[in-house]
């Protein structure tokens, strides 16, 4: 299974490529366009000036003689190659001297431009190596169709030195991203790395592990809710170890009795007449009950402690517990008493769990109070703002 480290840096990753990829293949044919409208309009204003140079010549001159040096003088290799043609179709000029006297047709040049002097056309020129041809309606400084130019090696050069350029920056800028993703990437698992980390201490029972939050996002709400489930399972783990220690106190105590007992009973220091058998069978009872509180506990935990519901007289309910505690209370010179309202209404509550309840805090009091004290137990109506905080109609038991 791969870390999550690995599958943001490759998610990071891929977008960064396709990204830059795409920003820069799509920055190149921007580019690359516009160089060649560029250069197609520097080469709109060259063929004019060389159509109004040869037109102004032929009007001086009345003829094309002298054109070809003229051509020598006026244009250099690296514009061009400018070849004029007169009306018949024969060469009578070229900047590069090879075609001169020869028919056109036979050349097979194509994009020719007409020169035009005072309405009548004189002849026509070619203009071959620069990066457009042109083709002309028959009248002076209209041009109505543009060929996509072919690059010379010099601009070819330039756009293939903006092209790696472009690659460059593509790669700098993906490294950078890069970078920064990864640093991000990192603030983002460490934190998650904390928290595998915590959950496999507190697995391990280190209840105390504790997540530091540094951040107000949605990790800092992951970690403030992990360390409130710590808390919330080192309390539990301290009630079920004090628990544990309650129930080993509490079945000590009968099963110390009944051992005693039974071997006062082998060494014949008691007769194992009624009194004994009695007092082995109270705490056999009192084992039970606490087996069954076990139970309770158990099942309550689970979700599975059912509750039978059922209207009972509560005042006549805690008369008959004070009764049952009286021996004992009467034993440690402890006084009983219950203090009940008027008309305490009839309440529905499972029987016997309230039995239980009240019989705990009971007899808890009798065990924890000393001789000559008093354990009362009072019962009334419960309003809203008796510190409760019940909004609701309810019955105040206290002990």
């Amino acid at each position: 299974m791969r870390s999550l480290n690995w599958k943001l840096g490759g998610a990071l990753l891929l977008m960064v490529i396709v990204s830059v990829g795409l920003m820069a293949y799509l920055t190149n044919l921007s580019t690359a366009r516009e160089f060649r409208q560029y250069i197609s309009c520097i080469n709109v204003v060259y063929a004019k000036k060389v159509e109004q140079s040869l037109a102004l010549f032929y009007s001086k001159e009345h003829s094309w003689i002298g054109i070809q040096s003229a051509l020598e003088a006026s244009m250099e290799e690296e514009n061009g190659r400018v070849v004029v043609v007169d009306s018949e179709g024969i060469v009578v000029g070229d900047n590069y001297r090879d075609w001169l006297g020869r028919d056109v047709e036979e050349l097979g040049l194509e994009g020719d431009v007409s020169i035009d002097v005072w309405g009548e056309e004189v002849g026509e020129f070619y203009l071959i190596g620069t990066s457009v041809a042109w083709i002309n309606r028959g009248y002076v400084g209209q041009w109505n169709k543009l060929i996509p130019p072919v690059l010379n090696m010099a601009e070819q050069d330039f756009l293939k030195r903006v092209r790696v350029s472009l690659i460059l920056a593509g790669f700098l800028a993906a490294g950078v991203a890069i970078l920064l993703g990864l640093i991000i990437t990192r603030q983002i698992t460490r934190p998650v790395h904390a928290l595998t980390v915590g959950a496999r201490r507190i697995a391990g029972g280190q209840f105390d592990y504790r997540a530091e939050i540094h951040s107000k996002d949605e990790i800092g709400d992951l970690a403030a809710s992990f360390n409130e489930m710590a808390s919330v399972l080192s309390k539990n783990e301290e009630t079920r170890r004090r628990l544990l220690a309650d129930i080993t106190h509490e079945l000590r105590t009968p099963l110390t009795v009944i051992e005693g007992t039974v071997n006062g009973i082998l060494d014949g220091v008691f007769k194992p007449d009624a009194e004994q058998l009695n007092s082995i069978k109270e705490e056999t009872f009192l084992l039970t009950r606490l087996i069954n509180d076990l139970r309770d506990i158990s099942l309550a935990e689970a979700g599975q402690l059912k509750l039978e519901l059922a209207p009972i007289d509560v005042v006549k309910l805690v008369d008959r517990k004070l009764s049952q505690a009286e021996r004992i209370a009467h034993e440690k010179g402890v006084q009983l008493e219950l203090q009940a309202a008027q008309d305490i209404p009839e309440i529905r509550v499972d029987l016997l769990r309230i039995e239980q309840v009240i019989a705990n805090l009971i007899t808890n009091a009798v065990r924890h109070t000393f001789a000559g004290g008093k354990v009362s137990v009072s019962l009334q109506e419960g309003t809203a703002d008796d510190g409760s905080g019940l909004d609701c109609p309810h019955l105040l038991i206290s002990v």
